[in-house]
């Protein structure tokens, strides 16, 4: 009864599959190599999303009685009393919708974020428009003066920096290049 040994002399290595040469390299663990324009691009659209929900923390604290008051003032002379209490208990309502509205927004932007950094043009040019509206729809605001003095006028020009970063880290060079040769797919 004899056992068939296999010749180990003639072993082939295992063949690898072969590679695109226009393919983006490949590093075990991480995903397709993009610039680092567009890394750049996603942070600044996050960090843009983290000062959003700081301002709304800044306009849930920061609110004044005499800010308030001036709201009481203008009910009244429109024939409607309101307490100070009720004054506050509707700022408190107005603000947790609009939370919620912007959490919604957030969660889109962030969305997007993340198919713009897989290499969808579409998304960057979602986040463009968006951004540009945003920008826009703030700048008054920052010109005027916001309620919550002179930390919320802050937050909104760091707002509108980091937004104004993610366009512009979308659109440098390297982030164009990244998009037009579809090296990410």
């Amino acid at each position: 009864m004899g056992v068939a040994v296999p010749n180990l002399g003639q072993v082939t290595p295992p063949q690898e599959p072969e590679r695109d040469p226009y393919s983006a390299p490949q590093v075990p663990g991480h995903g397709p190599w993009r610039p680092s324009s567009i890394n750049n691009a996603f942070w600044a659209g996050i960090a843009s999303v983290v000062v959003g929900f700081a301002m709304l923390a800044a306009a849930f604290l920061l609110v004044s009685d005499a800010e308030l008051q001036l709201v009481l003032e203008e009910t009244a002379a429109q024939g409607q009393r309101l307490t100070m209490e009720q004054a506050r208990g509707i700022y408190s309502v107005v603000l947790v919708m609009l939370t919620v509205i912007v959490a919604i927004i957030a969660a889109l932007w962030i969305m997007f974020l993340f198919f713009m950094r897989r290499g969808r043009n579409w998304a960057r040019i979602v986040i463009t428009v968006v951004g540009a509206v945003w920008i826009l729809l703030t700048l008054p605001s920052i010109a005027g003066g916001t309620a919550g003095g002179i930390a919320s006028a802050l937050l909104s020009v760091l707002q509108v920096l980091t937004v104004a970063a993610t366009i512009v880290f979308a659109y440098l060079a390297p982030s164009n290049q990244y998009f037009q040769t579809g090296r990410h797919r």
